[in-house]
């Protein structure tokens, strides 16, 4: 007797496994870092942290953080001592930053943001900016401690402080020896010549090399134009632009058609409110300097020397 074989039931669905409570940290500071929207938040292991960090990512530093996610327990009583730390009258600053346990990535990166904001409103006295770096560089996540290195590396420059880069030089590993190493290129111009660049002229777009010092300014601001309305810099000021595509050799004779786009366009923003400026269309001229974060402000003196570079973290909004 013959026998039908029943069809055989379909497949069933594989569904990829849910990320780990690490997987899921990893891809919002990702997010974070990018400037991207943070990943949807999901239920399971790990969910108060989650919430926490996701508190870190998108509050107000100059607000109080949400509230507490975690039960009572270590992590309660640090995002408690994050929070207390965050209305602290300045008496009382480095005590709670030498106290402050630092376990949970929320934490790390909302000591981190709300530090930033202080540090720009010229809040933390010198002690306080480097006691708050300090504890940045020794704990968290790699993201939080390379913010804080390269704001310490900012500052230390900024301020000429040789000590401070020593003890900074120290902390480099692997991932973070060539960003020291630029620093130290830094250190080596000041008190020296300024670097020759081949600097196109807005709006003319033809090309000179020159020393920052022959551009008639005391001051070099070497920053982005933007998509909003031109900066008002004063007389002092001589502004190089960088290019936001910045591909060209340091010393191409010319410009490909992208950056000549971009050239012109910058030179009719120019031209109508009446400005002029140099644009600088190489990133590797600006690396081989150290010259990696904008906005960066160099000051001469009346010898035409470089007397400091304030850079990045450590740059003013405006000069």
């Amino acid at each position: 007797m013959l026998t039908v074989p029943s069809p055989s039931s379909p497949p069933a669905e594989i569904r990829p496994a849910p990320p780990t409570p690490a997987e899921r940290e990893e891809r919002l500071l990702e997010a974070y870092d990018w400037g991207r929207p943070l990943p949807p938040a999901q239920p399971g292991p790990g969910a108060a942290a989650d919430r926490w960090l996701r508190a870190a990512a998108t509050f107000d530093p100059g607000t109080a953080l949400p509230g507490n996610p975690f039960p009572p327990g270590a992590a309660h009583r640090e995002a408690e001592a994050l929070r207390a730390l965050l209305k602290a009258p300045p008496s009382q600053l480095g005590r709670r930053l030498a106290a402050l346990p630092l376990r949970q990535s929320g934490t790390t990166l909302a000591l981190w943001r709300w530090g930033q904001a202080q540090v720009c409103q010229g809040h933390f006295p010198l002690e306080v900016r480097q006691a708050w770096e300090d504890r940045l560089l020794a704990a968290g996540p790699a993201l939080t401690r390379g913010y804080a290195l390269r704001h310490a590396l900012c500052w230390a420059l900024a301020e000429k402080d040789e000590t401070r880069f020593a003890a900074l030089k120290a902390l480099a590993t692997l991932e973070t020896e060539s960003i020291v190493a630029g620093f130290q290129r830094l250190f080596g111009l000041l008190g020296g010549p300024t670097p020759d660049l081949r600097l196109w002229n807005l709006p003319g777009l033809d090309y000179q090399d020159l020393r920052l010092d022959q551009l008639g300014a005391p001051q070099v601001w070497i920053c982005p134009a933007g998509k909003g309305p031109l900066p008002d810099l004063p007389p002092r000021v001589a502004w190089v632009i960088p290019s936001a595509e910045a591909s060209l050799d340091a010393r191409s004779a010319s410009l490909p058609e992208h950056l000549l786009e971009e050239g012109r366009a910058l030179a009719t923003r120019l031209l109508a409110a009446g400005r002029t400026a140099r644009f600088a269309p190489s990133r590797p001229a600006f690396e081989a300097l150290g010259l990696v974060w904008f906005p960066i402000l160099i000051d001469l003196d009346a010898q035409g020397t470089v007397r400091t570079i304030r850079m990045g973290d450590a740059a003013p909004p405006r000069p």
